[in-house]
């Protein structure tokens, strides 16, 4: 008799304990379970304290996901892939942009992956070039005419992320660790002063980068203090005025293909430069706003 007394004032007691931790994950809404199985606490008191930091601007409804803060603020997402194992493909290409490795290369994993340069190019909108550019992460430079390459060229995995090979030039041309590639066509769809060229062949000269539509951003604590920084976008580009046959000109023209004509004067255009912004051929103009830059332009002339 007193063994199952003793039964059941445990198994009341258990009932009890239950419902206890029952209104206890009702009312304080703990982390799940499975957070304290996978991370350490003081990984998730850590990231605790970052979204309490979020809660001062964003509303707790926004809290979706990575995303949610990534896109906002500009952060790159590349899941299981390291920010930096991308490359550049630009200049004289139809979608001009960067590439994962693993877009390049998805089996990177197999002995004997790679792709042949020809393909490489194709697959990118590229059927006829001139030349092609590989620059390497540690300041190196191979530029190699389209006639002296083969289907032994080829793009393979590096430790850094892409490698160039080929058999049909000297080996001292092959590059490891590629973070951009230039391609420059056959075609010159710019002229300048009479010259006929393309932004593939500017941009393997001298380019200078210029800072456009810079402002200031500010944001208040909650001790009223107001911090601030900078924030700009910038353009890569080739100079205007050393390409020009008059240096000092006293007016400019620029017709893009629209045949819609621009009329700038010699110091409207004095730190002008020619790159692409947002996929198009500008004449870029860090004085001014961009809703007066020419874009997609066709010619320039100097008078």
């Amino acid at each position: 008799m007193k063994q199952k007394r003793t039964i059941i004032i445990l198994a009341a007691s258990a009932v009890i304990l239950i419902g206890i931790i029952v209104i206890l994950i009702i009312t304080t809404k703990p982390m799940p379970v499975r957070l304290l199985s996978e991370y350490s606490l003081a990984a998730l008191w850590h990231e605790g304290e970052k979204m309490n930091e979020c809660a001062e601007c964003h509303d707790a409804v926004d809290f979706h996901a990575c995303e949610t803060c990534h896109d906002e603020h500009g952060s790159v997402e590349l899941e299981n892939f390291p920010f930096f194992e991308v490359v550049e493909l630009t200049r004289d290409v139809p979608d001009p942009g960067y590439l994962q490795v693993n877009q390049i290369l998805p089996d990177q994993e197999n002995l004997g992956t790679y792709i042949t340069v020809f393909e490489f190019l194709s697959q990118n909108g590229v059927d006829d070039f001139e030349s092609i550019t590989f620059t390497s992460s540690d300041g190196r430079l191979t530029t190699i005419e389209s006639r002296f390459l083969d289907e032994t060229a080829m793009l393979v995995p590096y430790i850094d992320g892409v490698r160039f090979i080929t058999e049909s030039v000297h080996s001292s041309t092959w590059i490891k660790g590629i973070y951009r590639i230039v391609v420059v066509g056959e075609e010159k769809p710019l002229t300048i002063d009479g010259i006929s060229t393309s932004i593939g062949r500017l941009l393997l000269g001298e380019t200078v980068r210029v800072t456009t539509e810079g402002s200031t951003v500010m944001l208040a604590n909650n001790t009223g203090k107001t911090n601030d920084a900078y924030v700009a976008n910038w353009v890569e580009g080739a100079r205007l005025l050393p390409l020009l046959n008059n240096p000092s000109p006293v007016e400019v023209i620029v017709r893009d293909k629209s045949r819609e004509i621009y009329q700038f004067s010699g110091e409207e255009i004095a730190n002008a430069v020619i790159g692409i912004d947002r996929g198009l051929l500008t004449l870029v103009l860090p004085d001014r706003g961009r809703s007066v830059w020419p874009t997609n332009i066709e010619s320039i002339e100097s008078n």
